[in-house]
């Protein structure tokens, strides 16, 4: 049975729109982490990976996530390659980032910095998976 996600009709070429989003919040996370402001480059760090996958989904399926869920956002990027090893990795590194986005954005403490690490450094990892594997 294949599951249903709250989704989104994209016109396939609108990918880079959504690369460009994810590299510029990027570039936003690293500048936040070098000014040691944790919560900054973790919430960025975090919407440059949605954008980035929302590239993916764009490109490979013509939709991206529409719902509230990003359980479901991880889900429908694992449809783009499901028995791909590669593609299961940098799923699992996805959910590990958005694991933290409620806390991020919306609990009262602040982020520390091990977690701006780790989600900066997975950040860059699935950018980078998400890059090879779109268009230049």
């Amino acid at each position: 049975m294949t599951p249903k996600f709250k989704t989104r009709d994209v016109e396939k070429s609108l990918y880079a729109n959504y690369l460009k989003k994810a590299e510029e919040c990027y570039h936003a996370a690293k500048t936040s982490f070098e000014a040691q402001e944790w919560n900054a480059a973790t919430i960025s760090a975090i919407h440059a990976c949605i954008s980035a996958s929302d590239a993916m989904c764009i490109y490979f399926l013509g939709k991206r996530n529409a719902g509230e869920n990003h359980n479901e956002a991880v889900a429908l990027f694992k449809t783009i390659k499901a028995d791909d090893e590669e593609a299961n990795t940098n799923a699992n590194r996805l959910s590990r980032i958005l694991g933290i986005k409620n806390m991020a954005e919306y609990e009262d403490r602040l982020v520390f910095r091990t977690e701006a690490e780790k989600v900066s450094r997975d950040c860059e990892r699935f950018l980078e998976y998400v890059k090879a594997k779109l268009p230049k």
